[in-house]
């Protein structure tokens, strides 16, 4: 009887870890697309789309990017960048050109790691990713957090 209970309690706490995993990776999923739609918005711009001639090139990208500004302490890290906002467009428009600078500029960039981490922000979800830019191997860190049951860009390293 009690190496049945024993085994019960074994399996019941082995589902739970099997469903933290899955969660993980279902995360690390939806991270890795995420990073990788906005490194296509970014690189992509449609140059005849009618918004992007009002809005700005980079309008597209604003969805995916965690708003960090200052003015709004409410928003901050937990809303998206509003591209109709000059201070939120240049913010925008600053991590796409970061973007387009580096991981952009190699076609085989990899995901080598993904990673979380608790901060008083909410749980980032790290991707370190490798590229070669101008024939040297370069590495960056995209942080990103999960806003509304969507991820978003906050930072990058």
């Amino acid at each position: 009887m009690k190496r049945a209970l024993i085994l019960c309690i074994f399996f019941f706490a082995l589902s739970g870890f099997s469903a933290l995993a899955q969660n993980a990776k279902l995360d690390s999923t939806k991270v890795a697309t995420t990073l990788s739609k906005l490194l296509s918005v970014c690189k992509n711009v449609d140059f005849a789309d009618p918004k992007t001639q009002s809005l700005g090139t980079f309008y597209k990208a604003a969805p995916y990017i965690i708003y960090r500004g200052e003015k709004d302490k409410a928003r901050r890290w937990k809303d998206f960048a509003k591209y109709n906002n000059d201070e939120e467009k240049k913010g925008v428009d600053e991590i796409c050109l970061k973007i387009n600078g580096g991981v952009n500029q190699d076609p085989n960039w990899k995901i080598i790691k993904y990673s979380t981490e608790k901060e008083s922000e909410g749980t980032w979800h790290v991707l370190i990713v490798s590229y070669i830019r101008k024939g040297v191997a370069k590495q960056a860190a995209f942080a990103f957090l999960k806003i509304k049951s969507q991820f978003g860009l906050g930072d990058i390293d």
